[in-house]
């Protein structure tokens, strides 16, 4: 079996392979497969879901596992299979982040940075109620703050009837008291440690205290620093 990763993506493709493979621009991890992990697809011998997500939860960086499984989840895999299985202490930090409700790749991102960032956990995609019966969905929330973090990316966010929509539902929601905190397709890497700072800040000033160790992540997560593959996340 081979798992391929590009890195920078959102993907994975994993393949069984006779021999070692050399893929340009790939990571490429080898290994043996017992016959409940391998199943056919179209006549071709693929991994199964779960040990496709089994096999990122350990090899991917742990964004990236967390955007897959992500992923994985959305399309009816049953976390429960992962769990019974004979994970690291990083696959189950992987699993512990995971969440069926994210709505994108860029989405699941965002949680990972700002809870590895010191920032309680957010609710993915929490539904506030409005007058008259009506409800908006937030990407990213925490309603006992009423702190939002809305990721506007280029698909969906960029005509101006787009912009009018989100601005006009965004400011019903700050009249009744939400702050939002809006993210553009350049936060990451670009723009992480402002983000940080905005939604740090609305949290605090609602009534959350980080405490000193909280602190101490929030501001070393503001400086800037490079991952091994070269990347800003400051």
């Amino acid at each position: 079996m081979e798992l391929l990763h590009r890195p920078g993506a959102d993907h994975v493709l994993e393949l069984m392979a006779p021999e070692r493979l050399e893929v340009p621009g790939w990571a490429v991890h080898a290994g043996v497969l017992p016959a409940a992990d391998v199943t056919l697809h179209d006549g071709i011998r693929v991994t199964t879901p779960a040990r496709t997500a089994f096999d990122c939860a350990h090899w991917l960086p742990r964004a990236e596992a967390v955007v897959v499984l992500d992923q994985f989840l959305r399309r009816g895999l049953d976390l429960d299979l992962l769990r019974h299985r004979t994970l690291s202490g990083r696959a189950r930090g992987v699993l512990g982040l995971a969440d069926r409700r994210a709505a994108s790749p860029r989405e699941s991102w965002l949680r990972v940075m700002l809870a590895d960032c010191g920032l309680p956990r957010p609710v993915t995609q929490l539904r506030v109620a409005l007058p008259g019966g009506r409800h908006a969905c937030l990407d990213l929330g925490w309603e006992a703050y009423q702190v939002a973090v809305e990721y506007d990316g280029r698909e969906h966010h960029t005509t101006p009837a787009d912009r009018h929509d989100d601005e006009r539902r965004r400011e019903e929601l700050r009249r009744h008291g939400w702050r939002v905190v809006v993210a553009g397709p350049d936060v990451i890497p670009g723009r992480a440690a402002d983000l940080l700072e905005a939604v740090a800040g609305a949290l605090i000033e609602r009534g959350w205290r980080p405490g000193p160790e909280g602190m101490a992540r929030i501001l070393a997560a503001r400086r800037p620093r490079t991952s091994r593959r070269g990347r800003s996340y400051g």
